[in-house]
Formats: structure tokens, C-alpha cells, sequence
């Protein structure tokens, strides 16, 4: 469990419980993105992963991007 105020090194699949699936979004694009996010500077425009083989798991990643999105409006985590 990790204290607030400290750095989480952890690997983000691990860090937000990304799963793997037999079709999912691109691992890449997704962990590219959710860093952009967790350092201030969301990317513009709408959130579109390519589908590939091995991928992450859709749903999870689309409830992680949007609570990070809801906690960016609100100033940050908490």
C-alpha cells in the first residue's frame, strides 16, 4: 500500500490493475497516455487506442482513464 505524497514506481499495468486480453487496446498507447496524465498534460481531443492482439483489457482501462480525468478536474488526487 502506498502512503499519499509518495512516488509510485511501480509498472502502471501493475500500479491500476491493467489486465491482458485476447483482443485489447495497444499496451503502448495506453501506458504513453495514462503518464501524459499523471503528469499534468492530458493529451487533446478524444482517447482512441488501436485494438491489437494481447492487449489491455478495455473496460479497465476506460475506468481508469476516467477517474484520472474526474481527479485532474478536481485539482489533482487526493
Amino acid at each position: 500500500m502506498s502512503v499519499p505524497g509518495e512516488k509510485d514506481d511501480r509498472p502502471l499495468y501493475e500500479r491500476f490493475g491493467f489486465r491482458i486480453a485476447r483482443r485489447g487496446y495497444d499496451r503502448d498507447q495506453v501506458e504513453a497516455y495514462v503518464t501524459r496524465l499523471l503528469t499534468g498534460a492530458p493529451p487533446a481531443g478524444p482517447v482512441a487506442f488501436d485494438l491489437v492482439r494481447r492487449g489491455y483489457e478495455r473496460g479497465g482501462v476506460d475506468e481508469v482513464i476516467a477517474r484520472l480525468h474526474r481527479e485532474a478536474g478536481r485539482g489533482g488526487r487526493s
